[in-house]
């Protein structure tokens, strides 16, 4: 079984994740995924995209760290670099995109539901943007993008300052998703909401969409995250975070 499938829904591409037990992202699987949202983008007949789950619990974990820490030191920013190029596929799809986040959508995972349109969240899912907990940085354009969607700064900090977790009625009350429903819903409102998004005149939606998403694309930015991410990776935190995530410990940062 593919672990990224592909369906039409009427006017609506829904690609649904198919990587269990927690669905992370690996370097293919990130290409294939970015791949299917740009021809999408060229379909005509596409009018809305549905990025789904059907894995039980998960949305996406985030990047593959296992993959990640077995590469040689100098390409361990590819994982990033695909992640990010994806990121940057669903901002400049110019038509609704819709994440269903009938399970956590976490690292990773969320910075694909924050480059989404609309957000439609399970009542036990969590959202997570902590890399912190692991040494590591979520960038400075990806901090402007969580604090661009949310209403309250304080979550943002304790998101990425202290790696919190927030449940559905917090990132609801925080507007970083747009609905909450039951897990067993999530999916259907989703598409749902995606077929609402479609009926909208689709040059005009576009030019919102642009407007909304600005500054978010810009290129220099995403090279500085790029760095700074390869930076920081290289560096005694990530890798003191990196192994006691491994081996399922606390971290010990103050030998790091």
């Amino acid at each position: 079984m593919s672990e990224l499938q592909e369906r039409s829904e009427g006017a609506v591409r829904v690609l649904t994740f198919a990587r269990p037990p927690g669905n992370t992202l690996t370097t293919a699987f990130l290409e294939t995924l970015r791949a299917r949202v740009e021809a999408a983008g060229r379909e005509g007949g596409v009018r809305a995209l549905v990025l789904e789950s059907s894995v039980d619990g998960y949305f996406s974990s985030g990047m593959d760290l296992e993959e990640l820490l077995s590469l040689p030191a100098p390409r361990r920013g590819e994982s990033f670099q695909a992640l990010i190029a994806v990121y940057r596929a669903l901002l400049c799809f110019e038509k609704p995109c819709v994440a269903a986040l009938s399970g956590s959508a976490l690292l990773g995972g969320w910075v694909l539901a924050m480059a989404c349109d609309w957000r439609v969240m399970g009542t036990h899912a969590k959202i997570s943007l902590a890399e912190i907990r692991v040494g590591l940085t979520p960038t400075p354009a990806l901090v402007a993008r969580l604090s661009q969607l949310s209403a309250n700064p304080q979550i943002v900090k304790e998101m990425v300052l202290r790696g919190r977790s927030l449940n559905a009625e917090d990132a609801l009350a925080a507007g970083l998703v747009d609905e909450v429903c039951a897990e067993e819903e999530t999916r259907a409102s989703a598409l749902s909401a995606a077929v609402r998004l479609a009926k909208s005149a689709p040059r005009a939606f576009a030019r919102i969409k642009a407007t909304l998403n600005a500054g978010a694309s810009d290129a220099a930015l995403w090279d500085r995250a790029l760095k700074e991410f390869s930076d920081v990776f290289a560096g005694e935190e990530a890798r003191e975070g990196l192994a006691a995530y491994r081996a399922k410990r606390r971290a010990r940062w103050e030998g790091a």
